[in-house]
Formats: C-alpha cells, structure tokens, sequence
C-alpha cells in the first residue's frame, strides 16, 4: 500500500516535529479522527508509533485501513478494550502479532504501558480513544498519561469524542476539532485547529476528504504552470455523450454531457477566474482537437486575446483556428431589442453551417446581460432549440447574483455551481444532483487537467 497517498496541514506536521508534544484530536463520531491519527502516524517519517485502541480490534482495524500497515507494525497496535480482562493471556501477550495490555485500574495501566515503552526512542502514542481508558481506570487518567509524557519526551495524541471545551484542552500542547458541516444540504468536512503551542498559524481551518479510507487536506487553490508544455490530449466522445475534456467530470457525469444538452454553470462569489475556467476551455478543446468547432462568447474578466491565447498554447494551429468568437454589432443608436435581434441573427448564420454533432458553444450569460437585458432570454431559448435539434452542445456561464438565474436554470440540462470556502473552490451539480468536489488543476502532462476530488 505504498502508493497510498496522505496529507495534513503544514502547521500540525511542523508541531509533531517536536519531541514531547501533546495533541488533542476531538469531534463527534464520524468526523474522521481516527483516520487523522492513523494518517499522522504514517505521514511522520523517522517517528515509532504505537496506536492504543480501545474501541476498535484491532483485526478489524488493519482490514479496515490496511495501508497502515507501512506505517505501523502489527505488534505496534496495543488494544487495551475492556474485553481483554476476560482473556486467560499472560499481561502483555501477542496474539495475532497483535499486543494486548491486561489491567485493572490506572496503576496497573500505566505499569504496562511504561513496560511497553521503555528504552524506545522518537515515539508517538496514540490513545483511540481517552474515553475508553478513563472508563476502566479513572476518569482523569489524562493526567497521569500527559505527566507519564512529559517524563519520557515521548508526543502523544489523545483522541475523543466531543466538541465543547473541557478539561484535557487546557492542558494538552495542541488541539484539533473535526467538524461535518453542510452546505446547500450537501457534507463539507473542517478540519480547525483551536492551538499548536509554538507554532504560527496562517491558516486556522481546512477542508479535507476521507476518500479512500485516508484523511487529505486542502491547501487554498494554486495552478502550477507546466514544466514542459505539450499538446492537449483529447478524450473519446460516445455515440450518446460528449466528453467534458475532464476524465473526473465525464465519471461523475456517467460518461460527460448527454449530446443536445445545454449546461448552466454558476460562479459564486469570490471565485477566481482560474477555478472556472477550465469546465469550458477544456471542453472546447475536446471538441476542436477532435476536428469540431467551437463557438464561443467570452464571460466578464475573459478577452478574446485570452481564449485564443489559451488554445494556441495547447492545441495545433489548424484545430485553434476552429474557434470562433461571436461579434458584436455597435451600440451607438441602437435599442437593446435590436441589438439582440443582430446578436440572434449572427448565431444563427454561424450555427446553419454546423454539421450536427459538430459543435460545442460557451457563452458568458453575465456578460450578455449586461448588453441585452431581458432581451436575452428570447436568444437563450432559442440557441437551446438550435443545441438540441442539432445535437450540439452548450455551456452557459453566469455569475452570483444575477436576476435570471433561476430562470436559465429552468432551460438548462445540467446545472453546475462554483463556490469559495477558505481560498478552496467546490464543485457541486444541482442537476443532476452531487455532493461536493474539490477542484484542482493538474498540469504534469504538459497541459492543465481538471481533476475533482470527492468529500466523503
């Protein structure tokens, strides 16, 4: 399981660093706190760890998280459950390769544990969790652990479950709380860092994911440009579907955008240009990079020079030259009922030479608005007749706030929104209906990919 991949935020890895710390992971169940501390005790290199679980086996815990296994050793996993006082084992057995800890209250507790640990050096105990300790020896056996910490140097995390303020935040070094939140009724996952003694923090909640059984935090959004720039590499339509140029959106999409669809897709507030952007310029680069056209209106903030500029970068001379960007006629003495009746007008011409199933079309919604006003809808409805008797398709992009959202997204197939949490861009569908992904640009082939990574 090498190629497991964790992460947690800089400023808790830079805490742990520190010999004889003390952490407190606290949430209610189902926040992830036992994956964090596995994923902690993975992602330190140099550090023997030693989990102590009393509530769950430990059998169950290797099947469950068996990537663990390159971090922790099988007789590293310490279960101190109340149910070991029925086992006829000698007090510090091995069965299963597994270790056991009999006892009866907090001295022998903690006689045991000093045994286990003796001579060692560079380690982390994990306690999963306090709760199940306190209950077999003494509800502030915390003490005792954090006075038995200090004496050894060893850090030591303590995992439980609440939310409030309690006694063990005031006097551990460090506290973390897990959160499930929900956005538009979909799960948000908050990592909040309440102290790390020592250390400055920039940053003092994350958004994480427990996708694949390991915890995976979210710095704010960043695009790394390519080292190296190469050519677009596009990805196969289907005989119903077209492909959204992204491999993560055609999977959430099952198999991309139905052909003659039309796409709404929505920006929130404090959404950056880049964090959008790609879910048109990559499918339009599917589309031209397959011989098609792509007939575009460029959304506010977005040149003309900016999306050739885009294309030429990564796609050859003659697919870039298939893109096509409406103009406009001049204002100057003219309605905006003219001005729209010309606008529908050049579409129309533009479409009729369009093979079907030939083209893919993006508009900028917000700034057509700003130019036609209510005289928009009638050029909405009818480019969504063209889109769907032509077997085409179309992307509409609009921003937060405008008054006609409600009603494009009654014409639109699928409906996309964009949203901004802690400099994390999230993406989620209203129509079809998803939870939230997180949205990151890849560009190590050479080219930006779009990848979308599920909360879970």
């Amino acid at each position: 399981m090498a190629g497991v991949k964790v992460s947690i935020p800089r400023e808790l890895e830079s805490f742990l660093g520190f010999r004889g710390v003390s952490l407190l992971i606290k949430g209610l169940p189902g926040t992830g706190k036992t994956i964090l501390a596995l994923s902690i005790l993975k992602r330190l290199s140099g550090v023997e760890g030693f989990y102590v679980t009393t509530r769950i086996r430990p059998q169950n815990l290797v099947e469950e998280y068996p990537w663990i296994g390159d971090a922790l050793p099988l007789d590293h996993i310490v279960d101190a459950s109340k149910s070991i006082f029925s086992r006829t084992t000698p007090k510090r057995g091995v069965e299963r390769d597994f270790c056991f800890l009999k006892y009866s209250d907090k001295p022998s507790f903690i006689g045991e544990l000093y045994e286990l640990l003796r001579g060692r050096e560079n380690l982390l105990v994990v306690f999963d969790s306090i709760e199940g300790v306190q209950e077999a020896t003494s509800e502030r056996i915390y003490l005792d652990l954090l006075d038995f910490q200090r004496e050894l140097g060893l850090r030591m995390i303590f995992v439980s479950e609440y939310e409030d303020e309690r006694g063990l935040d005031y006097l551990v070094d460090g506290a973390v709380l897990l959160k499930r939140e929900f956005l538009n009724g979909e799960l948000l996952r908050v990592l909040q860092i309440n102290k790390l003694r020592g250390i400055p923090c920039k940053k003092c909640s994350y958004i994480f994911t427990l996708d694949g059984g390991v915890f995976k935090h979210f710095e704010p959004f960043k695009i790394q440009p390519p080292l190296e720039k190469k050519r677009f590499e596009p990805l196969p339509d289907s005989e119903t579907h077209f492909s959204s140029g992204s491999r993560d959106l055609d999977n959430i999409l099952g198999g991309g955008y139905e052909k003659g669809s039309t796409v709404l897709l929505e920006v929130g507030k404090n959404v950056v240009r880049d964090a959008y952007i790609y879910f048109v310029m990559l499918t339009a680069a599917n589309f031209l990079s397959r011989g098609r056209v792509a007939i575009g209106h460029p959304s506010l903030g977005v040149s003309v020079e900016q999306v050739y500029s885009y294309f030429l970068q990564f796609l050859r001379g003659e697919n870039a030259d298939k893109a096509i960007v409406l103009k406009e006629g001049l204002m100057r003495g003219k309605t905006r009922s003219e001005l729209a009746k010309e606008f529908l007008q050049t579409y129309g011409e533009t479409i009729s030479k369009v093979e079907p199933e030939g083209c893919g079309v993006a508009w900028g919604v917000d700034s057509l608005i700003n130019r036609y006003g209510h005289h928009l809808i009638p050029i909405l409805e009818q480019a969504k007749f063209e889109t769907q008797n032509k077997r085409l398709l179309a992307i509409w992009m609009i921003k937060h706030g405008a008054e006609i959202i409600d009603k494009v997204a009654s014409m639109a197939d699928y409906h996309f929104k964009i949203e901004e949490r802690g400099g994390v861009f999230l993406f989620h569908s209203l129509k079809p209906r998803t939870g939230f992904y997180v949205i990151e640009v890849d560009s190590s082939r050479g080219y930006p990919e779009l990848k979308l990574l599920p909360i879970v």
